[in-house]
């Protein structure tokens, strides 16, 4: 039996037949360094807005002991994520430097295909 007798060949449509074919170590590096860079910004961001939102608790307790506790916890707890978020970005630029590679240096990008 020959079923693929008559089929032919499959061509590339003309607009993908000019795209520049892409690197897939590059795309995968990329994507990798643009997720760090995001983690790094949302972590940081969603930090900052914790403290704040814990700064407006401590505002609104109105003196009660419990509500301040809660809410001086809360700001030392999103201090405390600040730091560990620039921690990473120190560190990461340390590796940066004494490996001489680049992980988040070369700014955040979207992925091209």
């Amino acid at each position: 039996m020959r079923l693929a007798a008559g089929i032919g060949t499959i061509t590339a449509p003309p607009e993908l037949a000019k795209a520049n074919p892409v690197d897939p170590q590059a795309y995968v590096a990329g994507f990798v360094r643009n997720g760090i860079s995001l983690l790094l910004i949302v972590a940081f961001i969603l930090s900052f807005l914790f403290t704040i939102i814990a700064g407006i608790k401590f505002v609104t307790s109105g003196g009660d002991e419990k509500a301040v506790s809660s809410a001086w916890s809360s700001i030392y707890y999103g201090f405390i994520g600040m730091l560990i978020v620039i921690g990473s970005y120190a560190i990461i630029r340390l590796i940066e430097t004494f490996f001489g590679v680049s992980i988040i240096s070369s700014g955040f990008q979207l992925p091209t295909p």
